[in-house]
């Protein structure tokens, strides 16, 4: 229990049970820790000089000196006296001790890092990285594509957003998969409507890799850890064109396989397009969908779940069901599938 602090457990035990017998004499220590006269006598010396016991009473030296100090009797020093020191002494260097390994580790990091070339950095910490994320970004001229994951542990969505507004106010060409899990976070499907009104191109997986983020098909950034969680901050950036030509085609590979995000037609009475069951001429305003219903429909599109409309629309699960129903009664359909192809050629959404 006190080996940490440099303690022996032989002066250990002796310590213990003198706190539970102060005033015992080294003959009575050592017939409870099972030891010797001369032994407990000796160990009780080292301690009484290392300052955890404290001698009651003078040791004389002469013909009797080994009966007298069998006979001596000792005490347990108090633990905030004795220990307290040695506890914040090992703390100081503990806290030293690891000050030292992250040197080392910088250390080694940035020798890895040249060794390599240069084509791999590794950034630690949400600063350092939410940093260079606004970097690849913000350098982006032509192109970014990115993987995101519904939780984003490094760097808060709030960050990232404005990053990407900037972007696309630039003319760069933004592509983003998400899964349909992201789809689940409360208020992303207002900033899936934001930012792909801005321009972005966006596509819906059932799953992705990892998170990651390409630049101008020259520098990626992706996590050092699969892992989530708060503890996993860190992540690599990638230099040259080898690693990062895998990261893209990696990107392309998903992107061929997502589904697209629908485009969601102006909100307000559309001309309705010849199909089945719809009437020849455009029917009145009231029997086009509202905004609101063009948003379940987009959503449906995207085989997200009734209850997960209604997180996103901050409707109840009863008004979405409602109104799904609603809309196949009004498309003269049996089925959501048939929904959908129904609002696609009735205008309520764009291929």
């Amino acid at each position: 229990m006190l080996a940490p602090l440099g303690i022996p457990p032989e002066q250990e035990r002796l310590y213990v049970l003198l706190i539970g017998r102060p005033g015992s004499s080294a003959a009575e220590v050592a017939g409870r820790a099972g030891i010797g006269v001369e032994q407990a006598v000796a160990r009780l010396e080292e301690m009484e000089a290392g300052g955890l016991v404290v001698g009651e009473q003078p040791q004389p030296f002469g013909a009797g000196g080994a009966q007298d100090a069998a006979a001596r009797t000792y005490r347990a020093s108090s633990p905030s006296v004795a220990l307290a020191p040695l506890l914040v002494r090992h703390r100081t260097s503990l806290d030293e001790a690891g000050a030292a390994v992250t040197a080392l580790a910088e250390q080694f990091r940035s020798a890895a890092s040249r060794a390599a070339g240069g084509v791999v950095e590794v950034v630690s910490g949400p600063v350092a990285v939410r940093h260079r994320l606004g970097q690849l970004i913000g350098g982006a001229h032509h192109e970014v594509l990115t993987f995101l994951a519904e939780s984003v542990i490094a760097v808060e969505r709030d960050s990232v957003h404005p990053m990407e507004h900037d972007a696309l106010v630039r003319g760069v060409d933004f592509r983003a998969v998400i899964t349909r899990s992201h789809l689940e976070v409360p208020g992303m499907w207002d900033d899936v409507r934001e930012v792909t009104g801005l321009g972005m191109k966006m596509r819906v997986a059932a799953d992705i890799p990892m998170r990651m983020i390409v630049s101008d098909r020259a520098n990626a950034m992706v996590p050092l850890s699969l892992a989530e969680g708060t503890g996993n901050a860190d992540t690599v950036v990638v230099h040259g064109t080898g690693l990062v030509h895998a990261l893209v085609l990696l990107f392309e590979e998903h992107w061929q396989r997502a589904r697209p995000l629908p485009p969601l037609p102006p909100s307000g009475p559309q001309p309705a397009a010849p199909g089945p069951g719809a009437p020849a001429e455009p029917g009145p305003a009231e029997r086009q969908p509202g905004e609101i219903d063009r948003q379940i429909l987009a959503l449906l599109a995207l085989d997200v779940a009734d209850r997960t409309i209604a997180v996103q629309l901050d409707l109840s699960l009863r008004t979405v069901e409602r109104k799904i129903r609603a809309l196949m009664d009004l498309a003269c359909v049996g089925s959501r599938f048939q929904l959908g192809a129904e609002a696609v050629a009735r205008g309520w959404l764009r291929r």
